[in-house]
C-alpha cells in the first residue's frame, strides 16, 4: 500500500514538472522569435510597380491640301520642311477667268440697279397720272411685276458674286493650322483639276504621344487604379524625361495585338515623329512579395505593433505577385523582412 502511494506522487511530480517546462519553454519561444528576425517600417518596405511601353510622338493633324478647282498652278510659296502658320498662303492658283467673271457680274448688277430705279420712277409717275385718271390700273400692275423681276434678279446676280468670290478665294491654298510642309506634289505651271493633290502638311502644335497597352495589363491596373490616375513619364534619347497625361483611350480593342490605343499629352512641344518609352507608374504603393506568408489558410504579413508580434491578414492576395498597402497602415508600422518563415501563427499576439 505504501509502494502505491509512493508511485501515485512520483507520477504527479513528474506530470508538474512536465507542466512547468512546457509553460517555459513556451515562454521562451514567445521571446525567441526577437533574435532571428528583422524588420523595416512601411515606407521603406513597400515598392512602386512601373512598366514601360514604345511610344510615339504623333500630329494630331496630317492633312493632304487638294484643288477645289480646274486651273493652272500660278506660283509656290514655300518650299518642303517650311514651318507655315495657319492662314499663310501656300500656293496661287490662276483664277483670272473668274476675276473676269466677277467684273461681268458687276456690270450686269449696275445694268439691272439701272432697270430697276427706271421701273421704280416710272411707277411713281404713273401712279400721279392714275390720280387724274390718266393711267389704268393694268399698267400699275405691269411696272410692279417689272420691278419684282428686276430685285430678284438683283438678288440672283447677289448670289452669283458670292459663289465667284469662293471661287476667287480657292484660287489662294492657305494653312489651315500651324505646321509644317511635308512634300510638295505638284510644281507650278501644272494644270490641275478639281481634287488634285497639291501638297502635304503636318499640324506641329499639340503633339500627341501615342502607345498600345495590353488589355490585360490595363485589367490589372483598374481593380487598383484608373488609367487616368496613373503617373506617366515619355522617355525618349536625346531629351530630358516628360511627365504627361492621357488625353483618351480608345473604346475598342485591336484583336490583332488584344491591346489599347491611348493617346498622352506633354507639357512641352515634342518633335513629331519622335520615338521611345512611355513608363506608366501605378499611384498605389506595394508589399513586396517576399515579405507576404501563408499561415492556416490565409496570407499576410508578420509586423511588430507595441513591441508585440502580430500577423496582419491580407485579403485578395495574388500568390507572387506584389501586394496593394493597406490605406490605413502607417509608415511607421515595423514589417518583418527577414525570418517570417520561421514565425508561425502561435509566435504572433
Amino acid at each position: 500500500m505504501h509502494g502505491l502511494i509512493m508511485t501515485r506522487l512520483l507520477l504527479i511530480s513528474l506530470f508538474g514538472a512536465l507542466v512547468l517546462g512546457s509553460v517555459a519553454n513556451s515562454a521562451h519561444a514567445d521571446d525567441d522569435w526577437r533574435s532571428f528576425i528583422e524588420t523595416q517600417p512601411v515606407s521603406e518596405v513597400t515598392i512602386t510597380r512601373s512598366q514601360s511601353f514604345a511610344a510615339e510622338v504623333i500630329s494630331p493633324n496630317e492633312s493632304q491640301l487638294a484643288s477645289e478647282l480646274n486651273a493652272r498652278i500660278l506660283r509656290i510659296h514655300t518650299r518642303p520642311g517650311a514651318v507655315v502658320l495657319q492662314n499663310q498662303l501656300l500656293i496661287e492658283l490662276d483664277c483670272q477667268d473668274q476675276q473676269l467673271h466677277a467684273e461681268s457680274l458687276i456690270a450686269q448688277q449696275r445694268q439691272n440697279q439701272a432697270l430697276l430705279d427706271l421701273a421704280k420712277l416710272s411707277l411713281s409717275r404713273l401712279k400721279t397720272l392714275q390720280n387724274r385718271d390718266l393711267a389704268t390700273l393694268s399698267q400699275l400692275d405691269e411696272l410692279n411685276t417689272q420691278i419684282d423681276q428686276l430685285e430678284a434678279q438683283q438678288g440672283i446676280l447677289s448670289v452669283e458674286q458670292a459663289i465667284n468670290a469662293r471661287q476667287i478665294d480657292r484660287c489662294r491654298i492657305k494653312a489651315p493650322f500651324d505646321g509644317a510642309i511635308v512634300n510638295h506634289q505638284v510644281g507650278e505651271g501644272q494644270w490641275v483639276s478639281v481634287g488634285t493633290p497639291l501638297l502635304n502638311l503636318v499640324q506641329t502644335q499639340d503633339a500627341e504621344i501615342r502607345s498600345q497597352l495590353p488589355v490585360s495589363w490595363l485589367r490589372s491596373v483598374s481593380d487598383i487604379a484608373e488609367p487616368s490616375h496613373l503617373k506617366a513619364v515619355f522617355q525618349a534619347l536625346g531629351i530630358a524625361d516628360q511627365p504627361v497625361n492621357l488625353l483618351r483611350q480608345a473604346p475598342n480593342l485591336e484583336p490583332n495585338s488584344r491591346s489599347v490605343a491611348v493617346w498622352f499629352k506633354a507639357d512641352t512641344n515634342l518633335p513629331i515623329g519622335l520615338s521611345g518609352q512611355l513608363t506608366l507608374t501605378h499611384p498605389k504603393r506595394f508589399l513586396p512579395t517576399q515579405v507576404i506568408v501563408q499561415r492556416d489558410g490565409e496570407m499576410g504579413v508578420f509586423a511588430v505593433q507595441q513591441d508585440q508580434l502580430r500577423f496582419l491578414v491580407l485579403a485578395h492576395v495574388q500568390e507572387g505577385r506584389p501586394h496593394p498597402l493597406p490605406d490605413d497602415w502607417a509608415d511607421d508600422l515595423l514589417i518583418v523582412t527577414q525570418g517570417q518563415q520561421r514565425l508561425s501563427r502561435a509566435h504572433a499576439q
